[in-house]
């Protein structure tokens, strides 16, 4: 039997009380990154099932995690924000009402696509590590070598017709290429 630590959390005082989702703001530096397709089904799911997923913010109504559901409740029009307050020894559970066995589904569907959809913002991962950040407890050390490798050729990469000018960077991976005439 393992025995679980005791997280001790110092007491804060009582949060700025937002009122609407305008007044949170955004993780200036996320470490995801949304897709226009990331977004719009964000927004298409808040549209067809309702909002269920939480947002985590700080004292300062600052996201800490839920920055992809604000861009897309901000999408979907939704201005109305109820906050929690909680030490991080609750578990807080949204229950939805009213959803027809389809729409629970859905709302499943959606809940999961979503999260993969989203990517990791290598840039600001590289910042963390630069800064002192352990990566390690969120990735294996094969998962962030990947992830934060530049520069290097992806494995299949094809070359380009010489004839074709190109001057590109990968955008999911950072490879750099050029070729042909120019």
């Amino acid at each position: 039997m393992t025995k679980s630590k005791t997280v001790r959390r110092r007491s804060v005082l009582p949060a700025p009380s937002a009122q609407t989702i305008s007044e949170l703001v955004a993780d200036p530096a996320n470490r995801r990154t949304h897709t226009p397709r990331n977004i719009d089904m964000i927004a298409a799911s808040l549209r067809d099932v309702g909002a269920s997923r939480s947002i985590v913010i700080d004292e300062a109504n600052e996201v800490l995690a839920g920055n992809g559901v604000l861009e897309g409740a901000h999408q979907a029009g939704l201005t109305k924000l109820q906050i929690i307050d909680a030490d991080g020894d609750t578990i807080i559970a949204v229950r939805r009402r009213g959803l027809t066995p389809e729409q629970k589904r859905a709302l499943a569907i959606y809940d999961n696509r979503t999260a993969e959809l989203a990517e990791w913002n290598a840039d600001q991962l590289r910042i963390d590590a630069s800064t002192g950040l352990p990566l390690q407890p969120f990735f294996f050390d094969d998962e962030l070598a990947a992830l934060l490798k530049k520069g290097a050729s992806p494995d299949g990469f094809k070359s380009v017709d010489e004839n074709v000018a190109t001057d590109h960077t990968c955008p999911k991976c950072g490879y750099e290429w050029s070729g042909g005439k120019k």
